[in-house]
C-alpha cells in the first residue's frame, strides 16, 4: 500500500509541477490562446497542489508516516506547493527567473526521491525472501544478556554479538539490525560474513560494514551484492566506542527507507536558480548603484541565513534550548571568571595563586620538565614573578562579561559570548562589504556583488569559533566584532576615497579599531594601519574652504586629528598602563610567559617554521573522498624539521584561503590591475590601501604563528581581509572590461566560486563544529548526513 501511495505522490507531484511551470512559461511569453481545457487542468492541479501540501507538512509534523518512504511526501509535497505558489505570485509581476525556480523544485525534487535514495527500490527489482529473527530467535533464548520482559539483547562495552543464520539458501540484498541505543550511546558497528555460491567452505569475511547511528534509520541497513543464493551469513554487531545497544532482531531483505538530505536539496536549488539569475538574469547584470534596493534586499536574507545558522549551531552543539538556565553559570574560565574576580579585587594579577614548588622551580616555562615533576599549575597561563596573570585581552571583560557578573552574580557562558560577538561580527561584516562596494565600486554588478557576499560569509573564519565555542575562541569573535565595524566606520567615513572625512565616524572607527587591539592584541597590525590609512585623509579633512582660510583649514585639520587619533591614543595608552603593571614594559603582553606547549622565553625563530603556517592556512588544498569526512585537508609540516605544534586534537584543520575561496587567486592579476591605474602617485596609494591589511599583515599574522602554533580558529584574524582584496582587484579588472564573452566567463567563475565555497568550505566548517574522528567522537549522526549527501549509494 505504501508503495502504490508512494508512485501515486510521486507522478500527481511530478505532474502539477510541470502545469505550473507551463503556465509560468506562458503567462511570461504571453503566447498562450484560451482553452477551456486548459484551464480546468489548472484548477484541478491547483487543488492537487493544494493537498499535496498539507500532505507535507502532516509529515514534517509527524501527523503521517509513510514507512520506507518518509520523507518522500515531504518533497514532493513542497515541490509542488511551492511551484504552486511561484505561479500565482508570478502573475501578479513576472520574473522569468520564475520558470527556472520552479524547473529547479522539479528537478531537485525528482533527485532526490529516485537517484539519491536508490537503496530503497532495490527490492522492487528482484525475488526477494523477507525475513526477520527476533532477539529471542538470534539467542536461542541462552544469551544471559536477553531480557524476556523486553524482548531485547543488550550488548554493553567491547562485547560483540555475533549471530550466526544457517541454511538461508535465497539472494539477500541488504541486512537489517533493529536495535535501541543506550542514552549516552549514538552508534554501533556492524560487520557481515557470508558464503555465497562462489563459496563454499569459508566465509567471506568481513564482506560488508555498517555503522547504525542514533535517529538515522536508513543507516540499520547494510546493502550486501553477493553472487547467487546465500547460503550462509554471520551478524557481527557491537556498540560504538564502548557504550550500550539493545537489539530487537534481525531483518534480511526488508526495504531500505529513504533518508532525505535537506542540504542537498537546497544546494540543487540554489545552484541552478542562482546560475539564471548570474548568467541571464538583466536585474542580476546591472550594478549596485542602481539596483540598491534588490542588493540590500540581498544582503539582508544573506546575513539572516548566516546569523540563524550560528544560532542552530550554538544551541545544537549545547543541547540546551533553555536560556534562562544557561545564563546561570556559577564558574567560567580565565576570561569569563579568574580576570573578573581579579578586576573586582582591583588586581591585574589573577587570584589564584602559584605553589611554593612552581615558585621553586629553575624551569617553570619548560613543559616536558614541570610535567615530569609532577607540579601543580595552571595550564596557559602566564606565570611571571610568583603571580598568575592572563595573556588574553580585557575588552570582552570590562564591557561584557564583569558588568554581567555584577549585575546578576553569575558567569557569561562561553557558547553565548562566542554566538553574540559573532553575531555581531558577521552583521558588521555585511554592512562593511557593502560599504566597500557602495565607495569603491559601485559599478559592480548585483550578481557578482551578491556571490562576492556569500563567499565572505562562508569562509570569514568565524565559523571556527561558533563550531568550538570556548574561551580560545572568545577572543577571536570579540576581536571579529569590533574589527569588522571598525573597518565599516573607517570606510563610510570615507577615510579611504575622496571626499570630506566625516569626523564622527572617523572616531567611532579609531574607538573600535583600539577596542580590538583589547580583545585580541594580534589585530594591532590593522589599528596601526588604519591609523596611517587616517593621516593619509588629513588633507582633505580641511574641505573646499576658501582661499584665505587657512586658519579654518588648520581647525579642521586638528578636529580630525583627534577624532582619529585620541581614541586610539587613549585606549592604546590604558593597554600600555596595564602591561606595565603586570610585566613591566608597556609593550610585553605576556604570552612569552605562558605556561603551555612550548618554553617560549627560549624558542628560536627559523623561516621555515613560518613556512608551514603559510602553507597550510593559504595553499593546502582539500582531498575528495566518498567517505566521511568527504572533504577534508591534510595537515602539512613540510618536514620542518623543527617542533610546530598544531591543535588538531582540539579543531580540525581546513584548506587553504586559496581553496576556499577561489577569488584569492585575483591576486595573480595584481600587477595587471595597477598598470591599469594612471599615475605613479595612484598606484603607490591603492598598493598601499590593499597589499598592507589584505596581504602584508595576513601574511604576517600567519608567519607569526610558528610559535603558539596551528589553530583553525586563527582564520578569523585574516581570511575576509584578504579576501577583502582580491575582490577589490577582480571588481576594479571587471569596470575595465568591455568584451561581453570575458564578463560572461567572469559570472561564471564567480558562480562557480560561490558554490565551490558553500560546499568545500561549508562542509569542512560543519566537520569542525560537529565532529567524528580520532580525537572527537560526540557526532556520529552528523558524520552520517554528510556523508549521504556525497555517497548517496550507500
Amino acid at each position: 500500500m505504501e508503495t502504490f501511495l508512494f508512485i501515486l505522490m510521486f507522478a500527481v507531484s511530478v505532474a502539477v509541477t510541470a502545469v505550473f511551470l507551463h503556465e509560468t512559461r506562458s503567462d511570461i511569453t504571453g503566447n498562450e490562446h484560451a482553452d477551456k481545457r486548459l484551464a480546468a487542468i489548472r484548477r484541478v492541479s491547483l487543488c492537487a497542489a493544494i493537498f499535496l501540501a498539507f500532505t507535507a507538512a502532516a509529515e514534517l509534523f509527524g501527523i503521517i508516516n509513510m514507512g520506507a518512504y518518509s520523507g518522500a511526501f515531504a518533497v514532493l509535497g513542497a515541490a509542488a506547493g511551492i511551484s504552486a505558489l511561484v505561479c500565482t505570485m508570478n502573475k501578479k509581476r513576472k520574473y522569468h527567473t520564475a520558470v527556472w525556480v520552479i524547473r529547479s523544485l522539479l528537478i531537485a525534487a525528482v533527485l532526490e526521491v529516485t537517484v539519491f535514495n536508490a537503496p530503497t527500490y532495490r527490492l522492487w527489482f528482484g525475488n526477494y525472501s523477507s525475513v526477520y529473527f527476533s532477539a529471542e530467535e538470534c539467542s536461542d533464548g541462552n544469551d544471559f544478556n536477553y531480557d524476556p520482559e523486553t524482548g531485547r539483547l543488550a550488548v554493553r562495552g567491547d562485547r560483540t554479538s555475533v549471530f550466526t543464520f544457517d541454511d538461508l539458501g535465497f539472494e539477500v540484498a541488504d541486512v537489517f539490525v533493529d536495535l535501541d541505543f543506550d542514552t549516552r550511546t549514538k552508534a554501533a558497528e556492524v560487520s557481515v560474513d557470508a558464503m555465497d555460491e562462489t563459496r563454499a567452505v569459508d566465509y567471506r569475511p568481513d564482506i560488508a560494514e555498517g555503522r547504525p547511528v542514533v535517529k538515522r534509520p536508513h543507516s540499520q541497513y547494510v546493502q550486501l551484492h553477493l553472487s547467487g543464493d546465500v547460503s550462509k551469513m554471520r551478524v557481527s554487531v557491537n556498540p560504538f566506542n564502548s557504550g550500550a545497544i539493545y537489539i530487537k532482531g534481525i531483518g534480511i531483505n526488508k526495504q531500505i527507507p529513504m533518508h532525505i538530505s535537506w542540504a542537498r536539496l537546497f544546494l540543487i536549488i540554489f545552484g541552478i536558480v542562482f546560475w539564471q539569475l548570474m548568467m541571464n538574469s538583466r536585474n542580476m547584470q546591472q550594478s549596485i548603484a542602481k539596483n540598491k534596493r534588490v542588493f540590500r534586499t540581498a544582503a539582508v536574507f544573506i546575513t539572516d541565513i548566516a546569523c540563524l545558522a550560528a544560532v542552530v549551531i550554538t544551541f545544537v552543539k549545547m543541547d540546551n534550548y533553555s536560556i534562562t538556565d544557561i545564563m546561570k553559570c556559577s564558574m567560567g574560565n580565565q576570561m569569563t571568571q579568574e580576570l573578573v574576580e581579579a578586576f573586582e579585587n582591583g588586581s591585574t594579577s589573577l587570584l589564584e595563586k602559584p605553589s611554593e614548588e612552581l615558585n621553586s622551580f629553575d624551569t617553570p616555562y619548560t613543559g616536558d620538565a614541570r610535567d615530569k615533576s609532577g607540579l601543580e599549575y595552571q595550564w596557559d597561563h602566564v606565570y611571571f614573578n610568583g603571580e598568575y596573570y592572563s595573556y588574553y585581552g580585557i575588552a570582552p571583560v570590562v564591557l561584557l562579561f564583569l558588568p554581567y557578573h555584577k549585575l546578576t552574580g553569575y558567569f557569561f557562558p562561553d557558547s553565548m559570548a562566542v554566538l553574540l560577538f559573532a553575531l555581531i561580527g558577521i552583521i558588521g561584516l555585511t554592512k562593511l562589504y557593502r560599504e566597500f562596494l557602495k565607495k569603491l565600486f559601485p559599478k559592480t554588478p548585483t550578481g557578482i556583488a551578491i556571490a562576492g557576499l556569500i563567499i565572505i560569509q562562508v569562509v570569514s573564519g568565524i565559523w571556527f569559533s561558533i563550531g568550538r565555542p570556548e574561551f580560545y575562541e572568545i577572543a577571536m569573535s570579540a576581536g571579529f566584532a569590533t574589527l569588522t565595524w571598525a573597518v565599516y566606520f573607517m570606510l563610510s567615513a570615507d577615510i579611504i576615497g575622496t571626499e570630506k572625512p566625516s569626523l564622527t565616524r572617523t572616531a567611532v572607527s579609531s574607538l573600535l579599531f583600539a577596542v580590538a587591539v583589547l580583545c585580541r592584541p594580534t589585530l594591532v597590525l590593522y589599528c596601526i594601519t588604519a591609523g596611517a590609512f587616517m593621516l593619509l585623509a588629513l588633507p582633505r579633512a580641511a574641505g573646499t574652504g576658501k582661499k584665505g582660510r587657512k586658519e579654518q583649514e588648520g581647525s579642521r585639520k586638528f578636529r580630525y586629528l583627534l577624532c582619529a587619533l585620541l581614541p586610539m591614543v587613549c585606549i592604546g595608552a590604558v593597554q600600555m598602563w596595564y602591561n606595565y603593571d603586570r610585566f613591566g614594559s608597556p609593550f610585553e603582553f605576556g604570552i612569552q610567559y605562558s605556561l603551555t606547549i612550548n618554553d617560549f622565553t627560549r624558542t628560536q625563530f627559523h623561516s621555515r617554521l613560518s613556512l608551514v603556517p603559510i602553507y597550510n592556512y593559504m595553499f593546502n588544498p582539500p582531498i575528495f573522498s566518498m567517505t566521511y569526512p568527504n572533504i577534508s585537508t591534510e595537515f602539512q609540516y613540510l618536514n620542518a624539521g623543527g617542533f610546530f605544534y598544531a591543535d588538531l586534537p582540539s579543531t580540525r584543520n581546513t584548506s587553504g584561503l586559496f581553496f576556499l575561496a577561489l577569488p584569492m587567486f585575483a591576486y595573480l592579476l595584481s600587477l595587471k590591475a595597477l598598470k591599469q591605474l594612471r599615475g605613479r602617485k595612484k598606484k603607490l596609494l591603492m598598493a598601499f590601501y590593499i597589499g598592507v591589511p589584505c596581504l602584508l599583515i595576513p601574511f604576517g599574522i600567519i608567519a607569526s604563528v610558528w610559535e603558539s602554533g596551528y589553530a583553525v580558529r586563527y582564520m578569523v584574524d585574516f581570511a575576509w581581509q584578504s579576501l577583502l582584496g582580491a575582490f577589490a582587484i577582480i571588481f576594479f579588472l571587471f569596470e575595465k572590461l568591455t568584451d561581453r564573452t570575458k564578463k560572461k566567463l567572469v559570472y561564471g567563475f564567480m558562480w562557480f566560486a560561490t558554490m565551490w565555497a558553500l560546499i568545500v568550505g561549508g562542509v569542512q566548517a560543519f566537520n569542525q563544529a560537529f565532529r567524528f574522528d580520532e580525537f572527537d567522537l560526540s557526532y556520529p549522526e552528523m558524520a552520517f548526513d554528510v556523508q549521504r549527501i556525497f555517497a548517496f549509494w550507500n
